[in-house]
C-alpha cells in the first residue's frame, strides 16, 4: 500500500538506482537521508525513547522520524528527527499527534482528548535543551 511505502520510506533505507534501457545502473543515489548512528545516540540522549506522552517504548525500540519529510526538503539532522515507537511513527502523519521542533527541541501537539488546551508542550529528556528552549540560549 501506498502507507507502507511511505512508512518504509521514512523509516528504512531506500537508494535510489538509475538504469538504462539494458538494465546498466548508470547511477546510483548516495544522499544521506537515514540517520546514521553518531546522530541516532544524539537523539536517543535527547528524546529518551518514544516522544509521545504516555508511550515509554524505550529509546533501542525505537525508530527516527524526519520531523520535515525528507522528500519535502528536510534534512537528515538531529534537529530534524524524533524519536518515535513503531506504532507511533507509522500513524504519525495520518493520527491526532503533532510533532515540531523549536530550536532543537521537539515539541508535542496531542489530540483533544489528550489534552484540551491545544498547547505544543517540549519533550526532551536533556537539561541542556530545555535550557536553552526556555532560556532562550541557542
Amino acid at each position: 500500500s501506498l502507507a507502507a511505502a511511505r512508512h518504509t520510506g521514512c523509516a528504512g533505507v531506500v537508494q535510489r538506482v538509475s538504469r538504462d534501457a539494458r538494465g546498466r545502473i548508470r547511477r546510483l543515489g548516495s544522499e544521506e537521508r537515514v540517520f546514521n548512528r553518531y546522530q541516532r545516540r544524539a537523539i536517543a540522549l535527547r528524546d529518551g525513547g518514544c516522544i509521545i506522552p504516555g508511550c515509554g517504548t524505550p529509546a533501542a525500540w525505537c525508530e527516527i522520524h524526519h520531523v520535515i519529510d525528507h522528500a519535502k526538503g528536510g534534512a537528515t539532522h538531529t534537529d530534524n528527527g524524533v524519536l518515535l515507537c513503531w506504532f507511533h511513527h507509522r500513524f504519525i502523519d495520518t493520527g491526532p499527534w503533532r510533532v515540531r521542533m523549536n530550536r532543537g527541541v521537539p515539541e508535542v501537539q496531542a489530540p483533544p482528548w489528550f489534552d484540551r488546551s491545544g498547547r505544543w508542550r517540549p519533550v526532551t529528556t536533556s537539561r541542556t535543551r530545555m535550557l536553552d528552549l526556555i532560556g532562550g540560549r541557542t
